[in-house]
């Protein structure tokens, strides 16, 4: 009898799983092959957005949609979609099935495909390792969709934002590996899941503390309950407490390791950055460990970048509120680390300080949250676990309000949203000589009563750079040489990076959402972002990268998958050029 009770409960626990592998295994082929199109297949023409020939698996055959092919050395795949965008971003509805010379068709799992598309590219050790990262991703992909929680339990919007963004970037090809991390570990500290745990501490004679810019001690107290204790991220403490100088230094008595204590944080999106409503910070802290592309440490010179950052760009951000009411950029006021430069080499103790290195970023108030409820821009622009686009919703009730039907609605929505963003990141990069990062998880927006986006926060300096021409290295003379030179971006690089963070990754996925597979509405979006670009440009006297833009010249678009593939720096990713949607808009008006 009790054997009886429990086998449906265990017969669809089964059945549930085996349909979250197979959406992990959907999120997985779609990341892969998105890249795939819009860094490979389509710039060389090997790609056909609408294949309509007969020699198709039966499955393909008898479905609805249209089909995709893509021509390949050994030979060539089809895969039935729903949508493709003018940017060329592809909703798949089927496996992608594969035919090689005097072969039938077979369909693909994710790693076969990811093996199908990089062995032509690279050499066998970089094509083992993107395979591993392929696997990791997928794997870690399952055990979130496994233990995630609905966003709705949480009542804080931009927790919840931070903390249910279960696919992540759509366009990257393992948008969620973590290298080296337990599965225990992974649950424990990881947003997708709704985590909150305790930092670990240690007792560490003040003579060591090193602290620039404010002094954050005070919200060290309320976490710990001491007044001599210092933090790092649970998944840093292994590497820290194997460190010979950090074992120098507890021999000597200088730091004791006191274990997990304290107030609790939540983990927020970019999962090594933590946040706490009742605290004035968020707070970034180093892992040794590998988020899709990068290794997650605050290098030495990255904490005293951000705290010179803040400083230098003060005036800027003040001349900013008058000329760009709305948009925002969250300061880094303090950083924090450790100083062992006594018990060992410059090499060894630069280590220690990355290890324990500590950003403060300041926190949104309490009425700024209450007030405009705002959430991260990646959590807006992406699939719920309904297959549905987030910010259809959200349009949906602005509509409602407003009375209007959502077509217009959605128009204006869009309208409201770029207009503070393009407004805030183009004048900074083209007036001030700032070149913020504005991708879709350094993006919060904040709303109106009526529904409508009135507020846009950029995070994260470290990905902020500044230019030269601008920028001389006397007015930047209180920094070091190596400081320095990870703040610069040549104007061309720094144009490559806002251009692409702006107009593909944050408003080309803005875009791909709200239209929701339609052409006609999706043109309408990218002409309003055009007429967005044109005020704009008269408005910062026509600089040449947006004379060219708002001509029709085609957009930057970052590599992420042969930057992964090749295992390159971030810094140094190259750019696809992809064809504007302006220019293709202009052009079907003319024929």
């Amino acid at each position: 009898m009790t054997f009886a009770r429990h086998t449906p409960s265990l017969n669809t626990v089964s059945l549930q799983d085996h349909a979250l592998d197979g959406e992990a295994q959907r999120h997985a082929i779609e990341c892969l092959l998105n890249c795939y199109l819009r860094e490979y297949a389509l710039p060389r023409n090997e790609a056909n957005l609408n294949y309509q020939a007969q020699d198709l698996p039966m499955s393909l055959r008898q479905a609805n949609g249209r089909c995709i092919s893509i021509r390949l050395p050994g030979g060539r795949l089809v895969v039935r979609i729903d949508r493709a965008s003018l940017l060329g971003r592809c909703h798949y509805l089927s496996a992608p099935y594969f035919k090689g010379n005097q072969q039938s068709w077979r369909p693909l799992d994710a790693h076969e495909l990811a093996r199908l598309l990089c062995t032509p590219l690279s050499g066998a050790e970089r094509v083992g390792e993107m395979l591993q990262q392929v696997a990791n991703s997928l794997l870690i992909t399952r055990t979130f969709l496994r233990h995630s929680r609905p966003a709705n339990e949480v009542a804080d919007s931009l927790l919840a934002s931070e903390q249910h963004q279960l696919w992540g970037h759509a366009l990257h090809p393992t948008p969620k590996s973590r290298e080296g991390i337990s599965h225990d570990d992974l649950l424990a500290c990881s947003p997708e899941v709704g985590a909150r745990f305790q930092l670990h501490w240690f007792k560490v004679d003040p003579a060591l503390i090193r602290h620039q810019g404010d002094d954050p001690r005070s919200t060290l107290r309320d976490l710990s309950g001491r007044d001599d204790a210092y933090p790092c991220h649970p998944w840093e403490v292994a590497r820290i407490l194997a460190d010979p100088l950090v074992q120098r230094a507890q021999q000597q008595g200088l730091i004791t390791y006191l274990g997990a204590l304290g107030q609790s944080m939540y983990p927020t999106s970019s999962v090594r950055t933590l946040y706490h409503p009742q605290l004035p910070y968020f707070m970034k802290f180093s892992m040794h460990v590998r988020l899709t592309n990068c290794v997650r440490k605050n290098a030495w010179y990255e904490l005293d970048s951000a705290v010179a950052l803040t400083r230098l760009l003060g005036p800027v951000m003040n001349e900013l509120a008058m000329q760009q009411p709305g948009f925002r950029l969250m300061p880094e006021p303090s950083a924090t680390s450790l100083d062992l430069s006594a018990l060992g080499t410059l090499e060894q103790a630069r280590e220690v300080t990355e290890c324990f290195g500590i950003v403060y970023r300041e926190n949104l108030c309490a009425a700024d949250r209450e007030r405009y409820q705002p959430q991260v821009a990646m959590a807006l622009f992406t699939w719920d676990q309904q297959g549905r686009s987030v910010c259809r919703e959200q349009v949906q009730r602005y509509a409602d309000r407003a009375g209007l039907g959502i077509e217009l609605a959605t128009l204006n929505w869009l309208d409201a949203y770029a207009a503070q963003m393009l407004g805030g990141v183009l004048y900074c990069l083209f007036r001030e000589g700032v070149a913020l990062e504005p991708h879709l998880q350094n993006t919060v927006i904040g709303f109106a009563e009526d529904g409508l986006p009135s507020q846009v926060w950029i995070r994260d300096l470290e990905g902020t750079k500044l230019v030269p021409e601008i920028w001389p290295a006397e007015r930047l003379s209180a920094l070091d040489e190596r400081t320095r030179s990870s703040v610069y971006y040549s104007a061309q690089k720094a144009w490559q990076r806002v251009g692409y963070c702006a107009l593909v990754n944050n408003l080309g996925e803005a875009v791909f959402h709200l239209a929701s597979g339609s052409t006609a509405l999706e043109q309408q979006l990218w002409a309003r972002i055009g007429d967005l670009l044109q005020v704009q440009s008269e408005r910062l006297g026509h600089p040449e990268p947006l004379r060219a833009l708002c001509a029709g010249a085609p957009l930057p678009s970052k590599e992420n998958f042969m930057t992964r593939l090749m295992m390159r720096a971030d810094r140094e990713a190259g750019y696809t050029l992809l064809p504007s949607p302006l220019a293709i808009i202009e052009k079907s008006q003319c024929a």
